[in-house]
């Protein structure tokens, strides 16, 4: 009965062990993964950046005289002409002025031509011998001075006609008024803090912007001078801040070409037509540039990201020809929703493992399998 038992315990224990070998063999079984391969392809790659937003012309008012703001003939927001009046300053001074100017004029004219007959007079004098020649040329530097006099009350006089002029203010070209600082009533003079408005011409909108300087560079490397990479940059889109996509296109006028030492960037100026005078100068904008880019794109499938930096699995192939996955850091841009372009860390040809790299350990052996 013993020796029963024991013979059943023993076969128990031998296809107990025989179930767990299988279970190993199981174990060891080489995945099968799918894979891609590295390639280079153009695509077109949207960049975007904030913008603040200014008029074709911005130019501030100030008064070129002091004086009492008598009028103030526009309202803010409002369309006005080049030429057009916009405040009127107290006057009253500035036309005395003028009037004591042209007094003087006369006064100087009139001794100007006494000086003149005075000067005749002591010629035929001179000549017939009853004068000396000093007193012929007292008379003449006489008149010389008497001219200079003229000459001086002239110029007061065109001085005192331009400031009565700056008493109206007008606008210096067409446009939109901004904020008025200064009502009528106040004192105003031309050493004042802020300007009486300002008058910007909104027909053209300029997007100021800055762009990476990586990305300057491969838009120069593209077209080879930067004269064609302003001919070959495409068209702007400019997104208002209440996510309203502006109609009309943009074009980039200028690059700077010079890099902040601080912050990497170079500055961009983007003109948007602005026919219907949607667009405000000091408001902002997000605008999007597409540029052509060569290089490799992966799904973001195939990539993880660990604490700001992003890994792939890379399939190398093995001495005795198998794969392994093997981790590699990358450096990579957004491209859209499902990809990436990557900037380093891959190169044309490798093959990447392109699903499941979240749970893939390193140094896992795999079956690339190519989609």
């Amino acid at each position: 009965m013993k020796r029963t038992l024991f013979f059943a315990f023993t076969t128990l224990l031998l296809v107990s062990g025989c179930g767990q070998n299988s279970g190993k063999s199981d174990e060891n079984q080489i995945p099968e993964v799918k894979v891609i391969k590295a390639t280079k392809r153009v695509c077109n790659v949207p960049y975007s950046n904030p913008a603040s937003l200014k008029g074709k012309r911005d130019i501030s008012i100030f008064p070129q005289v002091n004086g009492i703001l008598t009028s103030v003939l526009v309202v803010e927001g409002q369309m006005v002409r080049k030429g057009q009046k916009m405040f009127e300053i107290d006057a009253t001074p500035y036309q005395a002025a003028v009037d004591n100017a042209r007094a003087a004029v006369l006064m100087a004219e009139a001794n100007v031509q006494t000086q003149e007959l005075e000067l005749d007079a002591t010629r035929q004098l001179y000549e017939k011998g009853i004068v000396s020649e000093h007193q012929y040329k007292v008379e003449s530097n006489t008149l010389m001075i008497a001219k200079a006099q003229l000459a001086e009350v002239n110029a007061g006089l065109k001085k005192a006609e331009n400031d009565l002029n700056h008493t109206v203010i007008c606008s210096p070209h067409d446009g939109v008024v901004g904020s008025i600082n200064y009502r009528q009533g106040s004192l105003v003079a031309p050493a004042i803090e802020h300007p009486l408005t300002i008058v910007s011409d909104n027909s053209t909108i300029y997007a100021y912007m800055s762009i990476d300087s990586d990305v300057y560079m491969e838009l120069l490397r593209e077209s080879g001078t930067k004269e064609k990479m302003l001919e070959n940059i495409p068209e702007a889109t400019l997104e208002l801040g209440s996510g309203i996509v502006y109609e009309e296109k943009g074009h980039v006028e200028t690059i700077s070409g010079i890099i902040d030492s601080q912050t990497g960037a170079i500055s961009v100026r983007v003109a948007y037509p602005n026919p219907n005078l949607i667009l405000s100068a000091g408001g902002s904008g997000t605008v999007t540039i597409t540029y052509q880019y060569d290089g490799i794109v992966i799904p973001r499938s195939a990539s993880y990201e660990i604490q700001d930096k992003h890994f792939v699995f890379k399939a190398v192939k093995q001495p005795d020809g198998s794969y392994m996955a093997k981790s590699a850091e990358v450096e990579v841009y957004r491209l859209n929703d499902g990809e990436y372009i990557v900037e380093s860390g891959v190169e044309s040809g490798d093959i990447l493992v392109a699903e499941g790299v979240r749970k893939m350990i390193d140094g896992t052996k795999i079956m690339p399998v190519e989609e």
